[in-house]
């Protein structure tokens, strides 16, 4: 008797166990790349460096769904100029080649 009730309790706790890791997994999963969305090429500052980007912003424009880093540049960098353009130019060129993979 006091096997089974332990067995029980077992399966049960494995179940639950189960589902929690289920609806976890399912909450901190990123939206796959080829969700509804607009690109958008961006830089910022962090840190001493511009970091030139590629992001995709969902269809309000409030949420972030991907980040692709195209180049990071040292703001002290005496050729600062020309990379930035450079990799803004990059930028531009990945987000017409991703929207085309997209249509």
């Amino acid at each position: 008797m006091l096997l089974d009730a332990v067995v029980v309790l077992g399966v049960i706790g494995l179940v639950v166990y189960g589902a929690i890791r289920l609806l976890t997994r399912a909450r901190y999963q990123l939206p796959a790349a080829s969700s509804p969305g607009q690109w958008r090429a961006t830089h910022y500052d962090a840190k001493g460096v511009t970091k030139v980007v590629l992001q995709k912003m969902s269809p309000t424009g409030a949420n972030l769904l991907n980040e692709h880093l195209v180049a990071t540049i040292a703001l002290s960098d005496p050729d600062y100029d020309t990379k930035f353009m450079t990799a803004m130019a990059t930028a531009r060129e990945r987000r017409a080649l991703f929207e085309s993979e997209e249509d």
